[in-house]
């Protein structure tokens, strides 16, 4: 479970299969993972996209520990989780709370927690079995004539 720390307040984020069945919200993050694996914006409407993914898998990782109204809530307390950045004594910051870096955090929270980890580790464990499977090697053989 992932928690965000929100002017004293921890806001606990997991998610679950019902998050996702009913929306096409895992696919809007894989597109902007694979867009945004250099770490850079490409423009403003990317960074758009990005802000509207974050704020919903926010939205439905509060659902069961800290309901929320709706998605402009979620907008307002990221407002101030972005103005609250821990600084040290020469002011810079402890810990990143950029955007991209809240999408990196949900990512992998989604990669590891709860039934998509399951998945994705069944999934490679398939992909590593049929690699490692042994192929027929009857197209060796000569041919009868």
């Amino acid at each position: 479970m992932m928690t965000l720390k929100i002017s004293g307040n921890d806001y606990n984020i997991s998610f679950g299969m019902n998050d996702f069945a009913n929306s096409d919200l895992l696919d809007r993050v894989q597109d902007m993972a694979v867009f945004f694996n250099d770490d850079t914006v490409k423009s403003f409407a990317d960074l758009r996209k990005l802000f509207v993914v974050v704020r919903e898998l926010i939205y439905l990782g509060f659902r069961r520990n800290n309901p929320v109204a709706d998605v402009d809530e979620v907008g307002d307390l990221l407002d101030i989780y972005l103005k609250e950045t821990p600084k040290d004594e020469n002011g810079n910051a402890l810990e990143e709370r950029g955007l991209l870096a809240l999408f990196i955090q949900l990512s992998n929270e989604l990669a590891s927690e709860g039934f998509l980890a399951d998945f994705m580790e069944t999934m490679a464990s398939a992909m590593e079995s049929k690699k490692n499977a042994k192929k027929p090697q009857d197209h060796k053989k000569p041919q009868k004539k």
